[in-house]
């Protein structure tokens, strides 16, 4: 929705339609070059640039007037000071994966990774194939771009153990029985696989604030901060719900990642990057032999 909001402020913008591409590349090049030895930069389209766009005014002010209740700083993996790269639209928790894919690869000598993509993003989807190691397949229910036009509730196109890996981000809070997507996830992740797993989650909060319901959009934007939100997590109930499918949760902040990476790709130093885990059969044996020695 952020990125829509962008593009409609970019469009009203620049008023002259004959000369609107011309000074927006103009912009977005000046915006590259502006930086000096230690630029910041964005690892999903690679480019060195001056600054990250902000979280626009108007979402700002719409979740001001809707009377939100939490504050953007009680949010764990939000930089809404440098919310989107000004080249390719990539958010602050794009460029998170993007680290995290890179760092996978580097380490790991694999090639032809299969990997599901929830609700893709153009920007993330478009590096991820410029790895060249990883073949991608997107996933969506409304998108008619997407490969595959799916319910990540009921994914039944897909056979049980299909996909390496997947990324799912800010998806769950938009699904009524987000429990029944984590299972689906679960189902078609090959055992040893792995997926980055994200949703909007509130530090300042013990339980999940959920009411799938709840139609009145004022309420939705007051409690979980955007119109098609259905709750809002907390880091407690988002982890037991996800364990509880079975997987096994690695988190990654600033102590993996580096204090300095994060400061040079715009990515807050609370963030947290969950990454889901299925066990293969010969991890549940070893694990259930460890917790009876």
């Amino acid at each position: 929705m952020i990125r829509k909001i962008y593009r409609k402020l970019n469009s009203l913008c620049w008023v002259s339609t004959q000369y609107s591409k011309k000074i927006n590349r103009v912009m977005r090049n000046k915006l590259r070059l502006l930086g000096s030895h230690d630029a910041l930069h964005c690892p999903v389209c690679n480019n060195r640039i001056h600054h990250f766009l902000p979280l626009p005014e108007f979402y700002l002010k719409k979740l001001e007037d809707s009377g939100f209740i939490y504050s953007l700083d009680d949010g764990e993996t939000m930089n809404y000071q440098s919310y989107l790269c000004p080249c390719c639209d990539a958010t602050d928790r794009d460029r998170l994966y993007a680290l995290y894919i890179s760092r996978y690869l580097r380490e790991h000598d694999l090639h032809n990774i299969s990997l599901l993509e929830i609700a893709p993003q153009i920007s993330l989807s478009t590096y991820i194939k410029s790895t060249g190691r990883i073949s991608l397949r997107t996933a969506d229910l409304m998108r008619d771009w997407a490969d595959n036009q799916v319910d990540i509730t009921d994914m039944a196109c897909y056979e049980d153990n299909s996909f390496d890996s997947f990324v799912c981000s800010h998806v769950l809070e938009h699904v009524p029985e987000d429990i029944k997507a984590i299972q689906e996830l679960y189902r078609v992740l090959k055992p040893g696989g792995w997926g980055i797993l994200m949703v909007p989650i509130i530090l300042c909060i013990d339980e999940i604030d959920e009411d799938p319901s709840l139609e009145d959009k004022a309420a939705r934007w007051r409690r979980f901060g955007e119109q098609d939100h259905v709750r809002m997590y907390s880091k407690k109930g988002f982890l037991e719900r996800v364990e509880a499918v079975g997987f096994i949760i690695h988190q990654y902040g600033k102590g993996y990642f580096g204090l300095d990476a994060f400061k040079k790709h715009g990515v807050s130093e609370k963030s947290i990057l969950y990454v889901v885990e299925k066990l293969a059969p010969s991890d549940h044996f070893a694990l259930e032999r460890s917790s009876h020695e």
